[in-house]
């Protein structure tokens, strides 16, 4: 499917779920952060993920934003070490940093608290990415 296609393939997947607005709140002014969402939760075969995020996310003091920052948060940090998780524990190691936070406390900007969660702990349940299809591995 051509990219142009995707993009609104992706949009048109949210915004039934969440609304337009919202949508258009939230992501219009990122293509970095829909090229992310894109790549992670468009399509059927990524349903179960991309209702898992939207859960979460209604679910938190944070917004579908922050949490789609957060997860690039992570990504980048992953990818920096050649490690990888599945897209169901990145979206639970975002929902751990963010009930971190405590419930009493003033709200942070949630890619700030996976950051810090990244740079005290680690992520154990990262394991070493396995070689690219093509090239050498990532070690």
């Amino acid at each position: 499917m051509p990219d142009d296609m995707r993009y609104w393939w992706v949009m048109v997947e949210f915004t039934k779920i969440m609304g337009i607005e919202i949508f258009r709140e939230q992501f219009a002014d990122s293509p970095r952060l829909l090229s992310f969402i894109e790549a992670n939760f468009s399509g059927t075969g990524n349903d179960a993920a991309r209702q898992q995020l939207l859960d979460l996310a209604d679910a938190s003091d944070f917004s579908l934003r922050q949490w789609v920052e957060s997860l690039r948060t992570l990504r980048a940090w992953l990818d920096a070490r050649g490690l990888e998780m599945s897209i169901e524990d990145e979206l639970g190691y975002v929902c751990c940093a963010g009930e971190s936070a405590g419930a009493g406390s003033n709200l942070t900007h949630l890619p700030a608290l996976v950051s810090e969660m990244l740079e005290a702990y680690g992520c154990e349940r990262a394991t070493p990415r396995a070689a690219e299809v093509v090239g050498l591995p990532y070690a």
